[in-house]
């Protein structure tokens, strides 16, 4: 497969090691690790960068995770799961007669399989999404979390302010006598 990047964003040898022996010649068969040979070679890219580079590459891989799961409008992407089969909630439309159109979180497994896979669970988008934004604004901003996280806000803000204040007060600066122009 060839995924478009540059070679040396995907070849460690760039990154002062070389895997050799690693398929056989005839078949092209992996071969067992402990027949592969690593060998150091000069680096071309420092390794801390050549390791930052394959960990965020491998964060946006469209194998993992598809980019729709992460810029999709949709609130619970990759989160709501069907209560029946265990499925994930995908968005489904429907329009009226009046031309209004209806959104729902549905049972992929239903709309792929049909009612033999699951019996189909679906909710109004803003009713699931008001239910889930309600409950976690409930629970972060609970009176007792808010006044917690409040007092230990003005608690830094007075230490900074003292901090600030002993750094001016005129027994910390050095008089320079009057002004002449």
């Amino acid at each position: 497969m060839d995924d478009h990047r540059p070679e040396f964003q995907r070849d460690p040898v760039y990154a002062s090691w070389w895997r050799f022996n690693k398929r056989e010649a005839k078949t092209g068969r992996a071969k067992a690790e402990s027949e592969v040979i690593e060998i150091a070679v000069p680096p071309i890219i420092e390794t801390a960068v050549f390791d930052k580079a394959q960990a965020s590459l491998k964060a946006r891989d469209p194998r993992v995770l598809p980019p729709r799961v992460v810029t999709g409008p949709i609130l619970l992407t990759g989160l709501a799961v069907c209560a029946t089969c265990g499925g994930a909630m995908t968005l489904r439309t429907g329009t009226s007669k009046s031309g209004k159109v209806h959104r729902y979180y549905s049972c992929s497994t239903a709309a792929r399989v049909g009612k033999t896979g699951c019996k189909g669970r679906s909710i109004p988008m803003d009713r699931l999404d008001g239910l889930v934004t309600t409950h976690l604004a409930d629970r972060l901003f609970g009176p007792n979390r808010l006044a917690g996280t409040l007092t230990s806000l003005v608690q830094k803000r007075a230490a900074v302010d003292d901090e600030v204040r002993n750094r001016w007060t005129p027994s910390n600066q050095k008089s320079l006598g009057p002004r002449t122009s």
